[in-house]
């Protein structure tokens, strides 16, 4: 704008008046520091834009590993041994996925600071995430709970088991030993040991 002025009273073979030539000059210098200031605020808008990606990404991983973990955890098994294994693996897990839920949280809190309306947002999802966090981590204690129910039942059962199969032992031995039929007492008192065997 300056120069065009310039070249306009050139053009006419005059000198450009100082007064208008100081307004010009403050003029240029506002509008240099008014660019600055724009691409400041470019700067700071793309530094938000990456970093609301960069959270974005983070929920997205999170939020994937736990409904990862949430359909293990509603899978069915035949082999306790190994369910209590994976149990513990997928425990594991959700450890890991909490430590990066609260480094997130923590992230998102610091960033507020420059963005709070984009910290807001991320807040929202953020609790979404821990949402289902929460309902992971009740979805692993009602599985434990039943892992350790199912052993305790099978525990059960094998003692039942041993116990019967001892019981059969016993009561073939019995059926396959020599009854003595001499005399009707004889008959009762070899009746009254079976039944107390059995």
């Amino acid at each position: 704008m300056a120069e065009q002025q310039q070249n306009k009273y050139l053009g006419l073979y005059t000198i450009l008046p100082s007064e208008l030539s100081l307004q010009l000059a403050e003029v240029g210098l506002a509008l240099v520091t008014i660019h600055d200031q724009i691409q400041a605020k470019e700067k700071e808008v793309q530094q938000s834009k990456t970093l609301n990606q960069e959270f974005g990404q983070k929920i997205q991983v999170i939020a994937k590993e736990l409904n990862g973990i949430l359909s293990k955890l509603k899978e069915k098994t035949n082999n306790i041994a190994q369910a209590k294994i994976e149990q513990k693996i997928l425990g594991e897990e959700l450890d890991s996925c909490n430590i990066k839920l609260v480094e997130l949280d923590a992230s998102v809190q610091d960033f507020a600071e420059q963005n709070n309306q984009l910290a807001k947002q991320l807040a929202n999802r953020i609790g979404k995430l821990t949402g289902l966090h929460q309902q992971t981590i009740r979805q692993a204690e009602y599985r434990a709970a039943k892992l350790n129910q199912a052993a305790s039942h099978l525990e059960e059962y094998s003692e039942m088991l041993e116990f019967i199969l001892k019981w059969i032992e016993k009561a073939k031995s019995l059926v396959h030993g020599s009854i003595t039929w001499n005399s009707a007492s004889q008959l009762r008192d070899q009746f009254m040991a079976y039944q107390v065997t059995i």
